[in-house]
């Protein structure tokens, strides 16, 4: 999926239904709207991805667990319940957007969240299942 083709299937935060989305929206990925902004806006994909690895640590009190995209699968089969998973640049190329299709799609994944440089996946039994593409502004 290009940059554009994504802008376009991508909701915003006005097409936010679920009250666990929003939360994520607002607290970890705006930061702008976030209350209290700890790490300063990068404008690279390096800094933004370190900024909201460093955000949904903080505020869901995990250490969210970063791997390539073909490695995700082993990390689902090893983890427990309540894992959030990064991973970076699920676009770069047709084989990461395979696998990052392929991942988000597995029983253990309840909440994929598509940033198109990031991908968040959650594995609580307590969401719904869903797959999202955000767009962040």
């Amino acid at each position: 999926m290009n940059r554009l083709q994504y802008i376009l299937k991508a909701k915003t935060q006005y097409d936010i239904q679920s009250p666990f989305l929003f939360e994520l929206y607002s607290e970890v990925l705006n930061a702008r709207l976030a209350k209290e902004q700890r790490v300063p806006l990068g404008d690279a994909v390096q800094g933004r991805y370190a900024e909201i690895r460093y955000m949904l640590g903080d505020h869901y009190a995990a250490r969210p667990v970063e791997r390539a995209g073909w490695d995700v699968d082993d990390l689902l089969d090893s983890h427990d319940v309540g894992l959030i998973g990064l991973v970076k640049s699920p676009h770069r190329d047709s084989r990461s957007e395979k696998c990052w299709e392929r991942v988000s799609k597995r029983d253990e994944v309840t909440l994929s969240v598509d940033l198109f440089d990031i991908g968040i996946l959650f594995t609580c039994s307590k969401l719904s299942r869903q797959h999202i593409l955000l767009r962040c502004q």
